[in-house]
């Protein structure tokens, strides 16, 4: 899983820009499955037969929070505004790669705290970045649109947890990569479609368009939810080492959710459970809506700092939801359905 996430968390992939993953997944899962693109981005890995009775979506989304350049000064600092729901507390100082022509070191602009007012606190339209650099060479090699990724590195940390950005959701895919490395060698009695979606964190536009043209019978929703620590209310939050959190909501079908619990069971998981009185906030939301509806569940890996650049998953984790989901799969999704 270490291995997968050093693979998956790079400087790339930011909402619209996801198609800098495609040859990413198709070297972790070209040996599983049948890798394509469709016109909104998502990259769709299938196994199993196309005439099966049953087709199970596995969703997982492959963007991830960033900046995009709005602005260049006359004196070269870079102006930029959030793609997604970046946390502002952590930007301040920060290094960050802005991804030109070529990838350029910054820092995000921050004034003293000697000097500073309340009103100087950042807001998404007070975003500078300092390069360092003439602002002939900036315009030389940054254009308008270009990509802007906080610096961070993968650390290990105790208890099998890792910190980097971008675990929401790169750590999803990883456990979508390793459930189809579980079920390479097993037979399929259903077809299920590996979708590594786009957009989630500005529109969840991917979730939508792939289940349209899929047309899947049911679907399973991997994502982060928030962990177990100092200010979270716990019945919103699953402790780290629990295996997952299982959604609980109206938007959600019963038939899916109740399965995910019974496997869970089975393996021994003491998940968590979040309960919500209507809509997810992800992209269950747009799956379980699509066409005539399809019968959805969302099971989560507990993340402590989401939206920064040191989320904290735990490995342990992520290998449970995969052997949650290969059984799942392997046993044919909801009974009878």
């Amino acid at each position: 899983m270490k291995e997968l996430l050093k693979k998956l968390c790079i400087d790339k992939g930011i909402s619209g820009s996801e198609d800098e993953m495609y040859d990413t997944i198709k070297s972790l899962m070209g040996g599983y499955a049948e890798i394509e693109t469709d016109t909104s981005g998502n990259i769709i890995a299938s196994m199993g037969s196309e005439n099966a009775e049953k087709h199970i979506m596995l969703d997982a989304h492959i963007d991830r929070i960033g900046l995009i350049v709005t602005y260049i000064s006359d004196e070269g600092f870079i102006k930029a505004e959030p793609v997604g729901g970046i946390d502002l507390r952590t930007l301040p100082g920060s290094a960050v790669k802005v991804l030109g022509t070529e990838t350029v070191t910054g820092v995000i602009c921050t004034i003293p705290p000697h000097l500073s007012k309340n009103s100087d606190e950042l807001s998404k339209d007070k975003i500078w970045i300092d390069t360092g650099l003439s602002v002939e060479k900036v315009r030389e090699i940054i254009s308008l649109g270009d990509s802007v990724i906080v610096y961070s590195e993968l650390r290990e940390l105790l208890n099998h947890c890792v910190a980097v950005s971008a675990l929401d959701n790169r750590a999803g895919c990883a456990v979508l990569i390793r459930c189809a490395e579980m079920l390479k060698d097993q037979p399929l009695h259903c077809r299920v479609s590996f979708v590594f979606s786009v957009q989630e964190e500005t529109s969840e536009l991917g979730a939508g368009t792939s289940a349209f043209s899929l047309q899947p019978d049911e679907a399973v929703v991997v994502d982060v939810g928030f962990a177990h620590q100092d200010g979270m209310p716990k019945e919103k939050s699953g402790k780290i080492g629990c295996g997952g959190i299982i959604s609980i909501s109206p938007v959600l079908s019963k038939e899916v959710t109740d399965r995910l619990i019974a496997i869970a069971e089975q393996l021994g998981m003491e998940c968590d459970y979040e309960v919500t009185g209507g809509g997810t906030g992800t992209n269950a939301d747009k799956i379980s809506s699509s066409r005539g509806g399809v019968k959805t569940g969302i099971i989560s890996l507990p993340e402590k700092n989401m939206h920064s650049q040191a989320e904290i998953v735990s490995t342990e984790d992520m290998e449970k939801l995969a052997q949650l989901l290969t059984v799942y799969v392997s046993e044919g999704g909801v009974q009878n359905a």
